[in-house]
């Protein structure tokens, strides 16, 4: 049954997720300063490393999270981050957000093979009945994401989150449930073999 989350080294071919620390806050100052890249996330862009750094203690300070560096294995370097947060054993399920990529590396291999470790490690080894996503409801590209992998739209919390600039969010809720994991699971490796 589901078990406690330990950080751990998730890998692939293209992408190693590894446990967040320090050692990251070059290469993700390097490709997270990008306004653009940001805008539909709770905050803005990184602008300057102190900042970065500070981004990665508080990911590390968060309770019920995990957050990983995504590294791209070929050049051995962080181009991103994603976590599991909102854990709940007791109820079998995680959520898994904060996702960003530099923009060399969106709508490429290396964040169709973060996600597939991360929903493989989530129902194979921890044993989840459900794994969820949310999203802000202008961030229609992260929306069309989640619905070509096979993530479920379930609806839209109204007013959910207050987000950067005071802006009051809609966040807009996916999940994929352990009796779908299996269909899910074939598109994200036929994805992946593509690449």
């Amino acid at each position: 049954m589901f078990l406690k989350v330990d950080p751990i080294v998730l890998r692939g071919t293209a992408v190693r997720l590894e446990p967040l620390s320090q050692d990251h806050a070059q290469g993700l100052y390097n490709r997270g300063r990008v306004e653009a890249d940001w805008a539909h996330m709770p905050r803005s862009c990184f602008i300057d490393m102190p900042d970065t750094r500070q981004w990665i203690d508080e990911a590390l300070n968060a309770t019920a999270q995990i957050p990983f560096a995504i590294v791209e294995t070929a050049k051995d370097r962080a181009v991103g981050s994603s976590r599991f947060l909102n854990i709940r054993p007791e109820h079998g399920s995680l959520e898994i957000g904060w996702t960003w990529l530099g923009q060399d590396w969106q709508r490429t291999v290396v964040n169709t093979e973060a996600k597939l470790l991360l929903l493989s490690y989530a129902f194979e080894r921890l044993g989840c009945v459900r794994v969820e996503f949310k999203t802000d409801a202008r961030n229609e590209r992260s929306q069309r994401a989640l619905q070509r992998i096979g993530a479920t739209r379930e609806g839209v919390l109204r007013s959910h989150m207050i987000v950067q600039d005071n802006y009051v969010r809609d966040s807009v809720y996916f999940s994929i449930i352990e009796s779908e994991w299996r269909q899910v699971k074939k598109r994200l490796q036929k994805s992946v073999n593509r690449s």
